[in-house]
Protein backbone atom coordinates (compact mmCIF):
# COMPACT_ATOMS: atom_id res chain seq x y z
CA UNK A 1 0.00 0.00 0.00
CA UNK A 2 3.23 2.21 1.01
CA UNK A 3 4.57 1.80 -2.57
CA UNK A 4 1.02 2.08 -4.60
CA UNK A 5 1.01 5.56 -2.60
CA UNK A 6 4.36 6.21 -3.78
CA UNK A 7 3.64 5.43 -6.90
CA UNK A 8 0.05 7.22 -7.19
CA UNK A 9 1.97 10.52 -5.75
CA UNK A 10 4.82 10.31 -8.41
CA UNK A 11 2.48 9.90 -10.99
CA UNK A 12 0.34 12.82 -9.57
CA UNK A 13 3.21 15.61 -9.37
CA UNK A 14 4.25 14.34 -13.12
CA UNK A 15 0.97 15.57 -14.18
CA UNK A 16 0.80 18.09 -12.43
CA UNK A 17 4.22 19.49 -14.31
CA UNK A 18 3.18 18.57 -17.36
CA UNK A 19 0.00 20.50 -16.63
CA UNK A 20 1.38 23.57 -15.30
CA UNK A 21 3.74 23.38 -18.96
CA UNK A 22 0.72 23.55 -20.99
CA UNK A 23 -0.68 26.88 -18.74
CA UNK A 24 2.16 28.46 -17.33
CA UNK A 25 4.33 28.04 -20.70
CA UNK A 26 7.91 27.59 -18.71
CA UNK A 27 9.71 24.96 -18.38
CA UNK A 28 11.62 26.12 -14.77
CA UNK A 29 7.78 26.90 -13.47
CA UNK A 30 6.78 23.44 -14.43
CA UNK A 31 9.82 21.78 -12.82
CA UNK A 32 9.47 24.31 -9.77
CA UNK A 33 5.73 23.19 -9.40
CA UNK A 34 6.66 19.58 -9.40
CA UNK A 35 9.07 20.48 -6.74
CA UNK A 36 7.05 21.94 -4.55
CA UNK A 37 4.50 19.15 -5.03
CA UNK A 38 7.24 16.11 -4.33
CA UNK A 39 8.12 18.64 -0.80
CA UNK A 40 6.20 21.03 0.31
CA UNK A 41 2.58 19.13 -0.75
CA UNK A 42 3.87 15.65 0.32
CA UNK A 43 4.07 16.92 4.18
CA UNK A 44 3.51 14.22 6.72
CA UNK A 45 0.94 16.28 8.46
CA UNK A 46 -1.45 16.32 5.72
CA UNK A 47 -0.97 12.30 5.71
CA UNK A 48 0.29 12.75 2.84
CA UNK A 49 2.14 9.20 2.97
CA UNK A 50 -0.99 7.10 3.08
CA UNK A 51 -3.28 5.49 0.23
CA UNK A 52 -6.18 7.59 0.82
CA UNK A 53 -8.91 8.18 -2.22
CA UNK A 54 -8.16 11.74 -1.92
CA UNK A 55 -4.52 10.72 -3.36
CA UNK A 56 -5.91 7.92 -6.01
CA UNK A 57 -8.30 10.66 -7.64
CA UNK A 58 -5.81 13.56 -7.33
CA UNK A 59 -3.80 11.59 -10.72
CA UNK A 60 -7.36 11.40 -13.26
CA UNK A 61 -8.16 14.89 -11.82
CA UNK A 62 -4.97 16.42 -13.13
CA UNK A 63 -5.16 14.19 -16.36
CA UNK A 64 -8.95 15.26 -16.78
CA UNK A 65 -7.29 19.05 -17.25
CA UNK A 66 -4.39 17.81 -19.24
CA UNK A 67 -7.14 16.74 -22.02
CA UNK A 68 -9.21 19.97 -21.56
CA UNK A 69 -5.79 21.90 -21.95
CA UNK A 70 -5.31 20.00 -25.04
CA UNK A 71 -8.91 20.24 -26.17
CA UNK A 72 -8.32 23.88 -25.94
CA UNK A 73 -4.94 24.31 -27.77
CA UNK A 74 -6.61 22.04 -30.50
CA UNK A 75 -9.15 24.83 -31.00
CA UNK A 76 -6.73 26.93 -31.32
CA UNK A 77 -4.64 25.16 -33.82
CA UNK A 78 -7.90 24.42 -36.08
CA UNK A 79 -7.59 20.28 -34.91
CA UNK A 80 -10.59 18.33 -36.83
CA UNK A 81 -13.82 18.41 -34.71
CA UNK A 82 -13.41 14.55 -34.05
CA UNK A 83 -10.12 15.11 -32.47
CA UNK A 84 -11.43 18.02 -30.39
CA UNK A 85 -14.38 15.65 -29.30
CA UNK A 86 -12.15 13.22 -28.47
CA UNK A 87 -9.70 15.45 -26.08
CA UNK A 88 -13.46 16.98 -24.32
CA UNK A 89 -14.56 13.33 -23.69
CA UNK A 90 -11.42 12.31 -22.14
CA UNK A 91 -11.41 14.99 -20.08
CA UNK A 92 -15.04 13.88 -18.88
CA UNK A 93 -14.62 10.35 -18.31
CA UNK A 94 -11.40 11.51 -16.20
CA UNK A 95 -13.46 13.60 -14.04
CA UNK A 96 -15.94 10.97 -14.30
CA UNK A 97 -13.37 8.43 -12.78
CA UNK A 98 -12.12 10.76 -10.13
CA UNK A 99 -15.53 11.11 -8.60
CA UNK A 100 -16.15 7.27 -9.01
CA UNK A 101 -12.87 7.24 -6.44
CA UNK A 102 -13.91 10.00 -4.17
CA UNK A 103 -16.74 11.66 -4.40
CA UNK A 104 -15.59 15.13 -3.39
CA UNK A 105 -12.97 14.86 -6.65
CA UNK A 106 -15.14 16.70 -9.12
CA UNK A 107 -12.77 20.06 -9.27
CA UNK A 108 -11.31 19.17 -12.15
CA UNK A 109 -14.93 19.03 -14.12
CA UNK A 110 -16.08 21.81 -12.47
CA UNK A 111 -13.13 24.22 -13.13
CA UNK A 112 -13.35 23.07 -17.24
CA UNK A 113 -17.21 23.92 -17.05
CA UNK A 114 -16.66 27.17 -15.15
CA UNK A 115 -14.08 28.39 -17.46
CA UNK A 116 -16.20 27.46 -20.66
CA UNK A 117 -19.03 29.26 -19.15
CA UNK A 118 -16.71 32.36 -18.15
CA UNK A 119 -15.08 32.83 -20.26
CA UNK A 120 -17.10 32.03 -23.95
CA UNK A 121 -20.47 32.29 -22.39
CA UNK A 122 -23.12 30.60 -25.10
CA UNK A 123 -20.52 29.23 -26.98
CA UNK A 124 -19.35 27.36 -24.01
CA UNK A 125 -22.66 25.56 -23.26
CA UNK A 126 -22.25 23.07 -26.18
CA UNK A 127 -18.44 21.83 -24.91
CA UNK A 128 -19.46 22.13 -21.26
CA UNK A 129 -22.55 19.65 -22.08
CA UNK A 130 -20.51 17.23 -23.69
CA UNK A 131 -17.69 16.85 -20.75
CA UNK A 132 -20.62 16.87 -18.02
CA UNK A 133 -21.80 13.85 -20.57
CA UNK A 134 -18.82 12.41 -20.99
CA UNK A 135 -18.22 12.59 -16.75
CA UNK A 136 -21.73 10.34 -16.32
CA UNK A 137 -20.72 7.72 -18.59
CA UNK A 138 -18.11 5.97 -16.46
CA UNK A 139 -20.93 6.77 -13.52
CA UNK A 140 -23.71 5.03 -15.42
CA UNK A 141 -21.00 1.78 -16.34
CA UNK A 142 -20.51 1.73 -12.14
CA UNK A 143 -24.78 1.84 -11.40
CA UNK A 144 -25.53 -0.24 -14.09
CA UNK A 145 -22.85 -2.95 -12.65
CA UNK A 146 -23.68 -2.83 -9.63
CA UNK A 147 -25.41 -5.54 -7.78
CA UNK A 148 -28.22 -3.54 -6.21
CA UNK A 149 -28.54 -0.10 -7.70
CA UNK A 150 -30.25 1.29 -4.76
CA UNK A 151 -27.19 0.17 -2.06
CA UNK A 152 -24.83 1.64 -4.82
CA UNK A 153 -26.66 4.96 -5.45
CA UNK A 154 -26.32 5.08 -1.23
CA UNK A 155 -23.02 4.01 -0.85
CA UNK A 156 -22.16 6.64 -3.39
CA UNK A 157 -24.50 9.69 -2.78
CA UNK A 158 -27.22 8.73 -0.05
CA UNK A 159 -24.33 7.85 3.19
CA UNK A 160 -22.43 11.37 2.45
CA UNK A 161 -25.34 13.58 3.44
CA UNK A 162 -26.89 11.00 6.05
CA UNK A 163 -23.56 11.95 7.73
CA UNK A 164 -20.58 12.63 6.39
CA UNK A 165 -21.04 16.35 4.46
CA UNK A 166 -20.72 19.42 5.20
CA UNK A 167 -25.10 20.38 5.15
CA UNK A 168 -25.83 17.52 7.63
CA UNK A 169 -25.16 17.52 11.32
CA UNK A 170 -24.40 19.84 13.80
CA UNK A 171 -23.02 23.06 11.90
CA UNK A 172 -21.03 23.65 15.15
CA UNK A 173 -19.52 20.31 15.15
CA UNK A 174 -18.46 20.63 11.58
CA UNK A 175 -16.82 24.08 12.18
CA UNK A 176 -15.01 22.45 14.97
CA UNK A 177 -13.75 20.00 12.89
CA UNK A 178 -12.64 22.51 10.31
CA UNK A 179 -11.06 24.40 13.32
CA UNK A 180 -8.76 21.28 14.59
CA UNK A 181 -7.82 20.81 10.89
CA UNK A 182 -6.42 24.15 9.97
CA UNK A 183 -3.16 24.08 12.41
CA UNK A 184 -1.79 20.86 10.61
CA UNK A 185 -2.81 22.14 7.30
CA UNK A 186 -1.28 25.26 8.05
CA UNK A 187 1.96 23.38 8.85
CA UNK A 188 1.89 21.65 5.35
CA UNK A 189 0.82 23.89 2.81
CA UNK A 190 1.46 27.66 4.01
CA UNK A 191 3.85 27.98 2.06
CA UNK A 192 2.35 26.68 -1.06
CA UNK A 193 -0.82 29.25 -0.26
CA UNK A 194 2.34 32.41 0.72
CA UNK A 195 3.64 31.53 -3.02
CA UNK A 196 0.24 30.80 -4.53
CA UNK A 197 -0.42 34.62 -3.45
CA UNK A 198 2.33 35.77 -4.71
CA UNK A 199 1.61 34.47 -8.22
CA UNK A 200 -2.35 35.08 -8.18
CA UNK A 201 -2.49 37.81 -10.46
CA UNK A 202 -0.40 36.67 -12.96
CA UNK A 203 -1.72 32.55 -12.67
CA UNK A 204 -3.51 31.47 -15.61
CA UNK A 205 -7.45 31.93 -15.21
CA UNK A 206 -7.96 27.91 -15.47
CA UNK A 207 -5.23 27.63 -12.58
CA UNK A 208 -7.08 29.85 -10.21
CA UNK A 209 -10.40 28.49 -10.83
CA UNK A 210 -9.27 24.96 -10.12
CA UNK A 211 -8.27 26.20 -7.12
CA UNK A 212 -11.51 27.19 -6.13
CA UNK A 213 -13.35 23.85 -7.09
CA UNK A 214 -10.85 21.95 -5.40
CA UNK A 215 -11.61 24.36 -1.93
CA UNK A 216 -15.63 23.27 -2.77
CA UNK A 217 -14.55 19.96 -3.07
CA UNK A 218 -12.32 19.74 0.36
CA UNK A 219 -15.87 21.90 1.97
CA UNK A 220 -17.94 19.19 0.66
CA UNK A 221 -16.34 16.52 2.06
CA UNK A 222 -17.59 18.02 5.85
CA UNK A 223 -15.27 16.11 8.07
CA UNK A 224 -12.05 18.17 7.27
CA UNK A 225 -9.28 14.86 8.34
CA UNK A 226 -6.35 16.03 7.22
CA UNK A 227 -5.49 14.06 4.01
CA UNK A 228 -9.00 16.06 2.75
CA UNK A 229 -6.75 18.88 2.15
CA UNK A 230 -4.27 16.29 -0.26
CA UNK A 231 -6.71 17.47 -2.97
CA UNK A 232 -5.10 20.81 -2.81
CA UNK A 233 -1.67 20.64 -3.58
CA UNK A 234 -1.65 20.43 -7.58
CA UNK A 235 -3.87 23.22 -8.01
CA UNK A 236 -1.72 25.08 -5.00
CA UNK A 237 1.79 23.38 -6.62
CA UNK A 238 0.79 24.89 -10.40
CA UNK A 239 -0.07 28.52 -7.87
CA UNK A 240 2.66 28.60 -5.87
CA UNK A 241 5.37 28.12 -9.26
CA UNK A 242 4.29 31.22 -11.02
CA UNK A 243 4.35 32.93 -7.33
CA UNK A 244 8.28 31.80 -7.18
CA UNK A 245 8.45 32.65 -10.70
CA UNK A 246 6.98 36.44 -9.95
CA UNK A 247 9.13 36.76 -7.33
CA UNK A 248 12.07 36.19 -8.66
CA UNK A 249 11.39 38.64 -11.82
CA UNK A 250 9.74 41.52 -10.10
CA UNK A 251 9.28 41.09 -6.26
CA UNK A 252 9.73 43.93 -3.20
CA UNK A 253 11.80 42.29 -0.55
CA UNK A 254 9.28 42.48 2.10
CA UNK A 255 7.48 39.68 -0.13
CA UNK A 256 10.90 37.89 -0.24
CA UNK A 257 11.38 37.98 3.09
CA UNK A 258 7.67 36.96 4.01
CA UNK A 259 8.13 33.94 1.78
CA UNK A 260 11.21 33.00 3.12
CA UNK A 261 10.43 32.99 6.60
CA UNK A 262 7.16 30.74 5.65
CA UNK A 263 9.92 27.88 3.94
CA UNK A 264 11.84 28.26 7.00
CA UNK A 265 8.70 27.27 9.26
CA UNK A 266 7.40 24.78 7.03
CA UNK A 267 10.97 22.83 6.82
CA UNK A 268 11.56 23.56 10.27
CA UNK A 269 8.33 21.56 11.37
CA UNK A 270 8.30 19.01 9.15
CA UNK A 271 12.23 17.68 9.83
CA UNK A 272 11.91 16.88 13.37
CA UNK A 273 9.05 14.55 12.49
CA UNK A 274 10.86 12.85 9.98
CA UNK A 275 13.47 12.02 12.50
CA UNK A 276 11.22 11.17 15.12
CA UNK A 277 10.52 7.46 16.36
CA UNK A 278 7.28 6.21 14.93
CA UNK A 279 5.60 6.56 18.14
CA UNK A 280 6.30 10.12 18.36
CA UNK A 281 5.54 10.95 14.82
CA UNK A 282 2.02 9.18 15.39
CA UNK A 283 1.61 11.38 18.09
CA UNK A 284 2.48 14.47 16.26
CA UNK A 285 0.09 13.49 13.10
CA UNK A 286 -2.75 12.22 14.92
CA UNK A 287 -3.17 13.77 18.20
CA UNK A 288 -6.80 13.47 18.30
CA UNK A 289 -6.45 9.67 17.06
CA UNK A 290 -4.96 8.20 20.41
CA UNK A 291 -5.79 4.76 19.51
CA UNK A 292 -3.55 4.85 16.34
CA UNK A 293 -0.52 5.24 18.57
CA UNK A 294 -1.25 2.18 20.18
CA UNK A 295 -2.07 -0.37 17.91
CA UNK A 296 0.74 -2.16 17.51
CA UNK A 297 0.61 -3.47 21.44
CA UNK A 298 -2.96 -3.94 20.96
CA UNK A 299 -2.51 -5.70 17.81
CA UNK A 300 0.33 -8.08 19.59
CA UNK A 301 -2.28 -8.90 22.20
CA UNK A 302 -5.31 -10.08 19.89
CA UNK A 303 -3.03 -12.02 17.54
CA UNK A 304 -1.72 -14.21 20.88
CA UNK A 305 -4.89 -14.63 22.76
CA UNK A 306 -7.00 -15.42 19.38
CA UNK A 307 -7.02 -18.13 16.60
CA UNK A 308 -6.73 -16.72 12.89
CA UNK A 309 -10.52 -18.15 12.61
CA UNK A 310 -12.16 -16.18 15.52
CA UNK A 311 -13.25 -12.55 14.66
CA UNK A 312 -12.69 -10.04 16.57
CA UNK A 313 -15.01 -5.96 17.46
CA UNK A 314 -13.53 -2.99 17.92
CA UNK A 315 -15.97 -0.07 19.67
CA UNK A 316 -16.37 2.23 17.84
CA UNK A 317 -13.82 1.22 15.34
CA UNK A 318 -9.98 0.85 14.52
CA UNK A 319 -10.54 -0.09 11.15
CA UNK A 320 -6.38 -1.07 10.83
CA UNK A 321 -6.28 -3.02 13.87
CA UNK A 322 -8.26 -5.75 12.12
CA UNK A 323 -5.81 -5.55 9.44
CA UNK A 324 -2.82 -5.75 11.72
CA UNK A 325 -3.92 -8.78 13.56
CA UNK A 326 -5.05 -10.79 10.36
CA UNK A 327 -8.16 -11.12 12.15
CA UNK A 328 -12.05 -10.79 10.27
CA UNK A 329 -14.28 -8.32 11.94
CA UNK A 330 -17.71 -9.19 13.62
CA UNK A 331 -19.52 -6.59 11.93
CA UNK A 332 -18.85 -5.05 8.33
CA UNK A 333 -18.58 -1.70 9.66
CA UNK A 334 -15.18 -0.40 10.31
CA UNK A 335 -15.27 3.35 10.77
CA UNK A 336 -17.56 5.94 13.70
CA UNK A 337 -19.52 7.32 10.83
CA UNK A 338 -20.32 3.84 9.53
CA UNK A 339 -22.01 3.29 12.52
CA UNK A 340 -23.36 6.66 13.06
CA UNK A 341 -24.83 7.16 9.79
CA UNK A 342 -25.74 3.82 7.74
CA UNK A 343 -29.37 2.87 8.87
CA UNK A 344 -29.09 -0.88 11.12
CA UNK A 345 -25.45 -0.29 11.77
CA UNK A 346 -25.82 0.03 15.74
CA UNK A 347 -28.11 -2.55 15.81
CA UNK A 348 -25.69 -5.12 13.38
CA UNK A 349 -23.27 -4.38 16.98
CA UNK A 350 -26.06 -4.86 19.25
CA UNK A 351 -26.27 -8.33 17.31
CA UNK A 352 -23.03 -9.51 17.16
CA UNK A 353 -22.95 -8.50 20.76
CA UNK A 354 -25.69 -10.71 22.14
CA UNK A 355 -24.67 -13.78 19.74
CA UNK A 356 -21.26 -13.64 21.07
CA UNK A 357 -19.83 -13.36 17.56
CA UNK A 358 -16.45 -11.80 18.61
CA UNK A 359 -13.93 -13.65 20.71
CA UNK A 360 -12.30 -10.57 21.63
CA UNK A 361 -14.37 -6.68 22.15
CA UNK A 362 -11.42 -4.05 22.30
CA UNK A 363 -13.08 -0.52 23.60
CA UNK A 364 -10.94 1.80 21.86
CA UNK A 365 -13.59 4.87 22.25
CA UNK A 366 -16.13 5.96 24.50
CA UNK A 367 -19.29 3.38 24.61
CA UNK A 368 -21.66 6.12 24.72
CA UNK A 369 -20.14 8.23 22.05
CA UNK A 370 -22.21 6.55 19.30
CA UNK A 371 -24.54 4.96 21.85
CA UNK A 372 -26.02 7.64 24.55
CA UNK A 373 -28.62 5.49 25.45
CA UNK A 374 -26.95 2.51 26.95
CA UNK A 375 -27.92 -0.63 24.83
CA UNK A 376 -24.00 -1.23 23.93
CA UNK A 377 -22.86 -1.05 27.03
CA UNK A 378 -25.46 -3.52 28.73
CA UNK A 379 -24.73 -6.25 26.17
CA UNK A 380 -21.09 -5.83 26.28
CA UNK A 381 -21.28 -6.51 30.42
CA UNK A 382 -23.65 -9.22 30.01
CA UNK A 383 -22.08 -11.39 27.43
CA UNK A 384 -18.43 -10.57 28.16
CA UNK A 385 -16.28 -10.15 31.04
CA UNK A 386 -13.34 -7.54 30.93
CA UNK A 387 -9.56 -9.19 31.27
CA UNK A 388 -7.60 -6.97 30.66
CA UNK A 389 -6.26 -3.29 29.10
CA UNK A 390 -3.97 -2.54 26.75
CA UNK A 391 -2.37 0.59 24.65
CA UNK A 392 -5.13 2.58 26.36
CA UNK A 393 -8.11 -0.03 25.08
CA UNK A 394 -10.08 -2.22 27.50
CA UNK A 395 -10.37 -5.72 26.31
CA UNK A 396 -12.90 -8.20 26.68
CA UNK A 397 -13.76 -11.97 26.15
CA UNK A 398 -16.29 -13.89 25.41
CA UNK A 399 -18.01 -15.45 28.77
CA UNK A 400 -18.79 -18.47 26.93
CA UNK A 401 -14.56 -18.90 25.97
CA UNK A 402 -13.12 -21.96 27.07
CA UNK A 403 -9.56 -22.33 27.77
CA UNK A 404 -7.58 -22.61 24.34
CA UNK A 405 -3.96 -22.32 23.49
CA UNK A 406 -2.30 -19.31 23.57
CA UNK A 407 0.65 -18.49 21.15
CA UNK A 408 2.73 -16.59 24.01
CA UNK A 409 2.20 -15.49 27.62
CA UNK A 410 0.26 -12.68 28.73
CA UNK A 411 2.89 -10.86 30.00
CA UNK A 412 4.86 -11.67 26.85
CA UNK A 413 2.10 -9.56 24.61
CA UNK A 414 1.46 -6.60 26.64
Amino acid sequence: MRAAAALVAALVVAATMLLTLRLARGRITAVTAGLLAATVGASPFIESFTLSGELLASLPAVLSLLCFCAYLDGRDRGWPRSRLLLSLAGAGALTGIAVLIKQSAFDAGLAAVVFLLWRERRRGLVPAAVLVASALVPVAIAAASAARLNDWVYAVVGYRFDGGSLVTGSFAGRAHQLWLSLPPTGKALGLLVVLAAAGWRRAPLLARIWLGAAVVGVLAGGNFHPHYYLQLVPPLSLLAAVGVRTLWLSAPRPAIAAVAAAAAATFALAIPVAWATPTDQAKTIWPHDPHLVHDAVLARYVRAHTHPQQRILAIWADADLYYLTDRRPAVRYLWSSNIASIPGALQAVHRALATQRAELVLVVQPLAKLDPGGRTATLLHREYKRVTRVGGASVYRSRSHRNTKATTSPSSAT
